[in-house]
């Protein structure tokens, strides 16, 4: 795989870690604690960093409406939309919904004109997406279901997965100017407000008595599954392109099956194995 996908790759594997550490944290944090600490902290740190970095907060005026429309788009309503989601769907619909963003993505890049979408390029995001198919379908207790009192879960889901994709072409363009540490922190800006509304109406329990486990685990959560994820997400758009970069978001399942198994005791069979097989085919495929 080319050299300037790593970064991709390993946004997609700190995310991967991310899931079942915030699955586990969510067992004892209220929803809109959790959200309310995860970026506020992260907007914090990020803001903290780009001024010891020396950079400013400028920006271009005609980037000023973009920019504001890609935290409030890709940070705000997307967190909000996959957290609420979540819980009016299936756990397998859920996962299932939210991993067609890059194919949603490779359809944004076609329509635009902005990459060429080649035979070989569909072939390799297909088989990736049979293999998470695979992969969600054999994973104990799961359950597909189109019963319409799931309908909303599973609209959400999908509007969740489509904003994910745009929030990486609507990136693009803006990392001519901007680094994508600062790219980064003017998003989070951006969408934390909207976070932090919709967490107060949801009510917030700052408790401080949480135990050292749970704050090692938000911790991870913040430093690298937001901050660093997010930065190095934002590179692997830089340097390569949307599509090249959101189609990596396939590892995220299979590094959550993986981690799942070691730090929740989750079983794996033969036949998710065989779904991450064809997701590390397709991806090689692709690239």
């Amino acid at each position: 795989m080319k050299g300037c996908n790593g970064f991709a790759i390993t946004a997609a594997l700190l995310w991967g870690i991310n899931y079942p550490l915030v699955k586990a944290v969510l067992q004892i944090v209220p929803e809109s604690t959790f959200l309310a600490i995860r970026f506020s902290l992260a907007s914090v740190l990020f803001l903290a960093y780009l001024l010891l970095s020396g950079e400013s907060l400028r920006v271009r005026r005609e980037h000023f409406a973009p920019i504001l429309l890609l935290g409030l788009l890709g940070v705000g309503l997307y967190n909000i939309v996959w957290t609420y989601g979540i819980h009016k769907t299936t756990s397998a619909n859920a996962a299932l919904l939210i991993s067609a963003s890059p194919i949603f993505t490779g359809v944004y890049s076609l329509m635009s004109g902005a990459e060429k979408m080649r035979p070989k390029k569909w072939l390799g995001t297909l088989t990736a997406f049979a293999g998470i198919c695979v992969i969600v379908s054999w994973t104990p207790g799961a359950r597909f279901s189109l019963a319409s009192e799931l309908f909303i879960g599973n609209a959400l889901m999908v509007v969740g997965s489509l904003l994910f994709s745009f929030y990486a072409v609507l990136a693009k363009p803006l990392l001519q100017y901007y680094s994508p540490t600062k790219l980064t922190t003017l998003a989070m800006l951006a969408g934390t407000p909207v976070i932090l509304a919709y967490a107060a109406l949801q009510g917030v329990n700052m408790a401080v008595s949480y135990s050292a486990a749970i704050w090692l685990g938000l911790l991870y959560i913040v430093v690298l599954g937001t901050i660093v994820a997010f930065i190095f997400w934002y590179k692997g758009v830089q340097q390569t392109s949307p599509f090249q970069t959101v189609v990596f978001h396939f590892i995220v399942p299979v590094m959550s099956m993986i981690m799942g198994a070691f730090f929740l005791g989750e079983a794996v069979n033969g036949a998710m194995l065989l779904g991450a097989i064809l997701v590390f085919i397709g991806l090689a495929t692709v690239s």
